[in-house]
């Protein structure tokens, strides 16, 4: 029983951890084409359209973003659209906060252990000895 518990503990921790706290970070404009293809971004133009997409590839001009759409078939299907560079007024990409997350990871660990200590220091406690006999007098 107390493998089974810690397993689960193990797999709580390593989701947690898979998981982290992501945030949508702006890319400055200079920066646009300084990865060839970038994941989970978002576009807003300067006609105020919105557009998410998986990931996009940066060519010398122009933004082609994909996004996967939902079908019944074995193979992946992508709607792609393209952007010029120059018609998009805001870009952004979420990534993992690393700061956000190992304070949730460190916050989470600690109250395991206290809890586990917590629990060892209750077991650890000797048990009250029993009260001595009472003599043939009646007890106070």
């Amino acid at each position: 029983m107390r493998a089974s518990r810690c397993l689960r503990v193990l797999a709580a921790l390593s989701w947690l951890a898979a998981c982290g706290c992501t945030t949508l970070r702006e890319i400055p404009r200079n920066a646009y084409a300084a990865a060839e293809q970038r994941k989970d971004i978002t576009v807003d133009t300067r006609e105020g359209l919105h557009y998410e997409f998986d990931y996009a590839r940066f060519g010398s001009d122009t933004l082609t973003g994909f996004r996967q759409r939902d079908t019944e078939g074995k193979f992946e299907e992508y709607a792609t659209l393209a952007i010029p560079l120059d018609a998009i007024a805001k870009l952004s990409a979420r990534r993992v906060d690393w700061y956000r997350t190992g304070l949730v990871g460190g916050v989470t660990l600690s109250a395991i252990v206290l809890a586990a200590l917590s629990r060892q220091k209750g077991a650890a406690a000797p048990e009250p000895a029993p009260p001595p006999p009472c003599p043939s007098e009646p007890c106070p």
